[in-house]
């Protein structure tokens, strides 16, 4: 009989070089996933960034209108959050808003100081385009929180100045007009620091949930294609020779990994150049991935195993891959649904490769935190491959 290793080698290499004639093999192993990532990316980009400008007109000339100016408006630009640029007239600003030039303008009144320091009511006027809701809305939160931070330190003063006896005097304005610039950019704030926060970005969420789903559509080719050399006689022309069975099986098996790993490392490095995509740290990412192919591979001889056709075999994990997808959050992230379907999606490979890939993601981020996921990722393969290459044995027999 001859080498059995040989065997396997030569069948792997036989696949690959099919694989590469076939359009269709790389269609689905690389141009898809990372054509839909790509997309998903770029459409939804603006969908965690925001960026408004702002008109700012001064008809009041006071100090607290320019402490709205300077130290709400102004630390919020110096943030990156806002543009603001001066209009001299309601008009002007007006004219700026309907032009599309500003998204929304502050109007601050003539008396608006002098309304604070005497505890009259103040208004700051906003004026919205209608094709930029979200900055209007925006616009109308700080001009709204201004507004109670001021009357907020106006009633504390006025409180410790009636319990002393004496008179509410214009004072209150400078200590209420800086107080509530202060509540804009208090000294202890709650912010997302990615050291902690291990969350993917956008475009590498699509990145990364596109490459696991479209792994299980390629992973499937070489066993499925099992039934049609069975079909024309190639694979019983090989068993007919001095050719051990699980050899053919093994090469099948050596090829379809091959070409997982490779269509994996194209859509990595592809992604990371073209979406910019962060995967994380290089090894953690290989042992998740490789941990996820084999899963994908396990599963796949397990669904193909039940087949009776290479039709069936390809409409089953076609199925399986997209309801895997559904639960695991190919499709949108599991963290904005439901707490049922954040369970679920920890039965799947993908729910775990997204978590694994998830637990590394920031700068403090390291192979340790992928430990886990890559350790599920690789028994679910196991497992699965255990059964489901026991039974496809009985495709890679001689008749």
């Amino acid at each position: 009989m001859s080498n059995p290793f040989r065997i396997v080698a030569l069948v792997a290499a036989k696949d690959l070089r099919q694989r590469l004639r076939d359009r269709s093999a790389i269609l689905v192993a690389i141009v898809a996933p990372l054509g839909l990532a790509f997309i998903f990316s770029r459409l939804l980009a603006g969908a965690t960034e925001f960026h408004a400008t702002y008109a700012f007109v001064d008809l009041d000339g006071g100090p607290m209108a320019a402490t709205f100016r300077e130290d709400v408006l102004g630390t919020l630009a110096d943030d990156g959050m806002l543009t603001i640029h001066d209009a001299t007239t309601e008009n002007a600003a007006r004219a700026d808003v309907e032009a599309g030039t500003a998204d929304a303008a502050f109007v601050l009144p003539e008396g608006f100081s002098a309304a604070i320091a005497s505890g009259e009511k103040a208004t700051i006027e906003v004026l919205g385009a209608r094709n930029a809701g979200l900055a209007t809305e925006v616009a109308r939160a700080i001009a709204e929180r201004y507004g109670d931070g001021v009357r907020g330190v106006e009633l504390a003063v006025e409180t410790v100045a009636r319990l002393r006896g004496a008179p509410l005097g214009p004072e209150v304005a400078q200590v209420a007009g800086a107080a509530a610039a202060q509540a804009q950019n208090p000294p202890v704030a709650l912010v997302d620091d990615a050291t902690n926060l291990r969350q993917l970005s956008l475009s590498t969420y699509f990145s990364t949930s596109m490459a696991i789903l479209f792994l299980f559509f390629s992973a499937q080719i070489g066993l499925v294609s099992l039934f049609e050399e069975r079909r024309i006689g190639t694979l019983g022309r090989m068993l007919a020779g001095p050719v051990a069975p699980w050899s053919v099986l093994a090469g099948k098996t050596l090829g379809g990994l091959i070409q997982a790993a490779v269509s994996m490392t194209v859509l990595i490095v592809a992604t990371t150049v073209l979406v910019g995509a962060d995967w994380g740290p290089p090894i953690g990412v290989a042992l998740v991935t490789g941990a996820a192919i084999v899963a994908a591979t396990g599963l796949t001889a397990l669904v193909t195993s039940f087949a009776k056709s290479a039709d069936s075999a390809g409409a089953a994990n076609s199925a399986v891959a997209i309801t895997m997808g559904v639960l695991g959050g190919s499709f949108t992230p599991t963290s904005q649904a439901p707490e049922a379907l954040n369970v679920l999606a920890l039965l799947t490979p993908n729910g775990w490769f997204m978590r694994g890939l998830g637990d590394m993601a920031g700068p403090s981020g390291s192979l340790a935190d992928g430990l886990f996921a890559a350790g599920v990722l690789t028994l679910f393969g196991l497992v699965t491959g255990a059964v489901g290459f026991a039974r496809v044995r009985s495709l890679v027999r001689a008749r």
